[in-house]
């Protein structure tokens, strides 16, 4: 769903080949991310399904999982070179040195896109969350299980009066105008 411009316009963001960038654009994303984010004058860019799961319910704009934070500068890319307006929503991964410096490494990749970084993974941001976690525990599942399902309903469901505040953050920055995710804001 990616066509030959918009192919050019990834490599010529990620200065790599347009051979690598078609390669990487079919084969890295997860199915259908171009299409979603095609349709979508913004969206909110995350690594997996859990983190769609509760973004979907708590801001309007597109949630697409990217596949891993891994996969984001591509993401980016593409998204943009469809016309979208990326976010990015990513954990800290500050439990581990080596991570933390990969995420340095990926935040100046980044720049240039509205970024939030949860200085927790999200199970531990979601641990803070009270009403979410009565209404995971409705659902029969825990935090440890990553269920995507679960985590939708419970998001849901949970009230946003006692979000904690590094969510709480997180909606300020994405859920208030059109404008929230400009490529070319800093990070």
């Amino acid at each position: 769903m990616i066509d030959e411009e918009a192919v050019a316009r990834v490599a010529a963001s990620l200065s790599i080949s347009t051979n690598r960038a078609r390669r990487l654009a079919h084969t890295a994303l997860p199915a259908g991310f171009a299409r979603s984010v095609a349709s979508a004058p913004r969206a909110l860019l995350v690594e997996g399904p859990t983190d769609v799961a509760v973004f979907s319910a708590l801001l309007d704009p597109p949630v697409v999982a990217a596949g891993g934070k891994h996969v984001l500068p591509l993401a980016v890319a593409v998204a943009r070179a469809l016309g979208c307006a990326p976010g990015v929503v990513l954990d800290a991964d500050t439990h581990h040195h080596r991570a933390h410096r990969g995420s340095e490494r990926l935040l100046d990749q980044l720049r240039g896109t509205v970024v939030h970084v949860l200085p927790v993974d999200l199970e531990t941001a979601l641990g803070g969350w009270p009403s979410f976690l009565r209404a995971l525990s409705r659902t029969g599942s825990g935090l440890g299980a990553k269920d995507s399902r679960a985590y939708a309903a419970a998001a849901r469901a949970a009230r946003r009066e006692d979000l904690p505040p590094d969510l709480a953050a997180l909606l300020s920055v994405f859920a208030s105008s059109p404008a929230a995710s400009p490529p070319e804001s800093p990070v």
